[in-house]
């Protein structure tokens, strides 16, 4: 499955920029996906600033809902930092309302703007560093790990692997664990293993998107096929 639509990269990036990839357990995940899916084109986005905004918008709903809400807002002329602030707040709620938690989204939205005017538009160069940066999206109203990640990996071209809940739905079956690990936990393994390359993180980030939609559903999952079959705990113990 290769999805084939229009993503943004930061600049300096490129889908076959990749560096030598270690034989370990996070190694050879990425390898065996990347062998079956190749570029998996992530993330959807016709610029930074959309791909930020798609960071919030997709909070607890579906891919599908954020394109609604973001269509909506690039109809009524906000697909941008300084007009979206300009927006009335309860028209710019009815914009995304396509997202769910509209009001809420709206002000998340409006604050990550506030940041993105004043950092966010010189994060993509050297300065701040990857923590400094990561610790200033933290800082802004309405945004968590998750989505700082997100924002820093795919918007401003730091490396940073997201972890999401396809990834940790992976991870438990793979490793037939009891309790899920936690998020820093999660993504501290995945830095260590792999070198730490935007583009690798990014691809791996995708690749997983893929595996939880095509085969790790969270309800009767398609174990056949899998590319990650033999590499399962749980799939070789119900054998």
């Amino acid at each position: 499955m290769n999805l084939k639509r229009p993503r943004f990269l930061p600049d300096g990036l490129g889908p076959n920029r990749l560096p030598r990839i270690p034989n370990n357990s996070w190694g050879r995940i990425f390898k065996t996906l990347w062998e079956r899916w190749g570029d998996p084109y992530w993330w959807p986005g016709s610029g930074a600033w959309e791909v930020a905004a798609g960071a919030i918008l997709t909070q607890n709903t579906a891919w599908t809902n954020v394109e609604r809400a973001l269509a909506q807002l690039e109809e009524c002329g906000w697909n941008g930092p300084e007009a979206l602030l300009a927006a009335p707040v309860d028209e710019l709620a009815e914009a995304v309302r396509p997202s769910g938690y509209y009001n809420v989204k709206a002000r998340k939205l409006r604050e990550l703007a506030k940041w993105w005017l004043e950092t966010g538009r010189t994060a993509r160069a050297a300065l701040p560093d990857d923590d400094s940066l990561r610790d200033r999206l933290l800082a802004v109203w309405g945004v968590g790990p998750e989505t700082a990640d997100s924002i820093a990996c795919y918007a401003l071209g730091r490396p940073f692997f997201v972890v999401d809940a396809y990834t940790i739905r992976t991870v438990v079956r793979m490793r037939d664990l009891d309790e899920s690990p936690g998020y820093d936990e999660l993504q501290e393994e995945v830095h260590r293993e792999l070198p730490r390359d935007t583009m690798l993180f990014n691809h791996l980030h995708g690749l997983l998107v893929v595996l939880g939609k095509e085969h790790c559903t969270a309800r009767n999952p398609r174990c056949e096929g899998c590319p990650l079959q033999e590499m399962c705990i749980m799939n070789n113990k119900n054998r």
